[in-house]
């Protein structure tokens, strides 16, 4: 990348054999502590989770930077799309007083705070792909986040401290 030279990268997606493909890398980004690959593909500008390649090769082929290219607005712009697909559901519920830091790391910016009631907890709303991860994300805060719809990420809270007890006791 740094010599501005073409690659030939094995990249593999969760769950999937990798497959090769050609990039012209415009540079890095992080995301919650996670490096990508911005380039230049056949389909236009992706990003590539850099602990997903498994093989880089040299073509040869020198990388030309698109005209008015900037790494800072195209990783806001491919950012915005990467969290935009992992927005599927909405999960409601509330959260014990002093629990937001824990829940702004856990969840970043999609998590918003309701109102406060009286017992001092905060309702919240976290977005996630599904309502499955959103309570496994979750699940680690016990009794401090109580879930209310939808149905599937209480009943995948159950199902997690059901397996928690079983494996580790009453």
């Amino acid at each position: 990348m740094v010599e501005g030279r073409e690659l030939r990268i094995g990249y593999a997606r969760p769950g999937r054999d990798p497959h090769e493909r050609t990039v012209r890398p415009l540079g890095m980004a992080v995301k919650a502590g996670v490096r990508y690959l911005v380039a230049d593909t056949e389909h236009g500008l992706r990003t590539f989770r850099v602990g997903r390649v498994t093989s880089v090769t040299e073509t040869g082929n020198p990388v030309v930077r698109p005209e008015g290219f900037d790494l800072a607005t195209a990783w806001r712009t491919l950012a915005a799309r990467m969290e935009d697909r992992l927005v599927a559901v909405t999960v409601r519920g509330r959260a014990a007083p002093g629990t937001e830091p824990v829940l702004e790391g856990l969840l970043g910016g999609r998590v918003r705070y309701g109102e406060r009631t009286a017992d001092g907890w905060t309702a919240i709303e976290a977005d996630g792909p599904s309502p499955e991860v959103v309570a496994a994300r979750l699940a680690g805060l016990g009794a401090r986040v109580e879930l209310h719809d939808p149905p599937e990420a209480r009943a995948a809270l159950a199902r997690i401290g059901a397996e928690l007890t079983a494996l580790y006791g009453t």
